[in-house]
């Protein structure tokens, strides 16, 4: 059976390094958070939705939106069992937020146009393709849904396996996606499913980010001559691109 899900960390060491990574998101706001809050704050706001949060982690994305809607239920879903338990730690003094351990690839029959809204955030690049969860997200969902991924504007995909050799965390052989996609064909394919809008944001970063050692696979910036900067990751550049679907 193709594997259709995203390849998760093994080991302890790997583990607590996915649980500091999506803390860090919380103590160091990252700025496609922030522009996130601005772009989905007038559909939340002062409303009372059913908010899916889908391949959650950590429900960070939860825990900032909760205060922007705070009559809103969040149901936050992942299919890694321990960062569900971290999630409900982080969030046990939030009463809209709830966890649940699920594969969004089998969840449409269960939640059939349950949620108002749902969010995929930074989820889909590193799926080996975005189709089944992007039924999946229309099958669930009444009005939005946000997602953020790499896209490409040209009729081309472009599919990179990653595969480190760390043995220091653990990551000896650790394969990954880290795919772009390309833009008219996410839309056509989006139009086939029933949407019926779409709206693109781009993202541009506007901070600088150190270069890392060769030994580490984060995010660096490069400024061009313009002012402009290049997000990069490993031999990858980082086309950010977030999408509200409307239905």
């Amino acid at each position: 059976m193709e594997n259709r899900n995203r390849t998760h960390y093994d080991g302890e060491k790997d583990k607590e390094l996915v649980i500091s990574s999506f803390k860090k998101c919380i103590t160091e706001k990252r700025e496609i958070d922030i522009y996130f809050e601005e772009l989905i704050s007038p559909f939340i706001k002062s409303k009372k939705y059913n908010i899916l949060d889908a391949c959650c982690g950590l429900g960070y994305i939860s825990y900032f939106l909760s205060r922007l809607s705070p009559e809103s239920k969040f149901l936050g879903v992942d299919q890694t069992p321990y960062l569900i338990e971290e999630g409900k730690k982080l969030c046990k003094d939030i009463p809209n937020i709830s966890f649940e351990i699920g594969d969004m690839y089998d969840i449409s029959s269960k939640y059939t146009k349950a949620f108002d809204i749902s969010i995929n955030w930074r989820t889909l690049s590193w799926l080996p393709y975005y189709d089944h969860m992007l039924k999946n997200l229309i099958n669930v969902t009444k009005d939005h849904i946000f997602l953020s991924s790499l896209f490409y504007d040209g009729d081309v995909d472009f599919i990179t396996q990653v595969r480190e050799f760390r043995t220091e965390t653990g990551k000896n052989h650790f394969t990954d996606y880290c795919n772009v996609y390309s833009l008219p064909h996410f839309k056509e394919m989006v139009y086939e499913l029933g949407g019926k809008n779409i709206e693109v944001y781009d993202f541009d970063i506007n901070i600088d980010l150190p270069k890392p050692s060769i030994h580490e696979l984060v995010s660096y910036t490069e400024k061009l001559e313009t002012g402009k900067r290049l997000q990069i990751s490993g031999a990858v550049l980082l086309f950010w691109k977030i999408i509200r679907i409307d239905l």
